[in-house]
């Protein structure tokens, strides 16, 4: 008997156990499920009408907003490579079409153009006298051929020397202002490497982006007014030069102004501006 109880006692014991167990998950799974939400279709809220959202057509006009760019632009850079011996402007400065910007050392150059208008001048000397000679038949004419021939290679070379000599000073290819020095002096210059970005803001560039559903107002060689941001009380002409043949990745068609900055330059490129066409349905 007493065998028997002691197997039953501890299985009791475990049965009791697990029933806890199992009344305490089935106690908190009633809990979860009565703090969960459970969607019902009764419970959507009615939709009001959702035309507030749609921006609405201006009954004045059509306002396209857009920005100045300049009307060129290059970052010049050597056509020889060098010493920079002098750099005339910085950052800023205005600059008008054909003026020295930077100077590259040149002094082996000079020496080289020494040495060949040393041998110009004697290779003309012997053209003249073997011209002479060859008049009083002293000499063949084979001779006087060859300075001839020697006087022209020399002259060639001299024009070469010239011409590296001419890229040692670099010029500005329009009139317009220094956006940004990029070198100093003492600095190496090379083809390809740029020295000073400049910029052309005596025209400007404005480009507007337009749906293709108002493409209608505007055709190349049309002029529309144009107010810039900063200065809203004076009034811009422009004049399209350019509209998009294919549209942006906004599905909208670029269109390009071309547009005189005032007389003192104070439209920048970047500035933002529009233009407002009358509404004609």
């Amino acid at each position: 008997m007493k065998k028997i109880l002691s197997y039953l006692i501890p299985a009791v014991i475990l049965i009791g156990i697990f029933g806890g167990i199992a009344y305490k998950l089935k106690k908190n799974k009633a809990i979860v499920e009565d703090r969960v939400y459970h969607y019902s279709p009764s419970e959507l809220p009615t939709h009001k009408s959702d035309t507030n959202l749609v921006a609405e057509s201006s009954t004045d006009g059509l306002l396209f907003t857009g920005t100045f760019e300049p009307y060129r632009e290059t970052k010049i850079s050597a056509e020889t490579q060098g010493k920079i011996n002098q750099i005339t402007v910085d950052a800023g400065s205005v600059v008008t079409k054909g003026q020295t910007l930077v100077r590259l050392d040149n002094a082996l150059l000079q020496l080289q153009m020494k040495a060949v208008d040393i041998q110009i001048e004697g290779l003309t000397a012997d053209v003249n006298r073997y011209s002479i000679l060859a008049k009083a038949d002293a000499v063949q004419g084979v001779q006087l051929e060859k300075a001839q021939m020697g006087l022209k290679s020399a002259q060639v070379q001299r024009a070469t020397i010239q011409e590296q000599i001419n890229k040692t000073a670099i010029h500005t290819p329009f009139s317009g202002v220094v956006y940004s020095k990029l070198s100093e002096v003492g600095g190496f210059a090379a083809p390809g490497v740029p020295l000073l970005h400049i910029l052309d803001i005596g025209q400007l560039r404005f480009t507007i982006n337009v749906p293709e559903g108002d493409l209608k107002y505007f055709k190349l060689g049309q002029t529309h007014e144009i107010i810039a941001d900063a200065f809203p009380h004076k009034k811009l002409k422009g004049k399209v030069s350019l509209i998009a043949s294919k549209a942006n990745v906004g599905n909208s068609f670029p269109v390009q102004l071309t547009v005189n900055n005032f007389s003192d330059n104070t439209l920048r490129a970047g500035m933002f501006g529009k233009i407002d066409i009358a509404n004609k349905n």
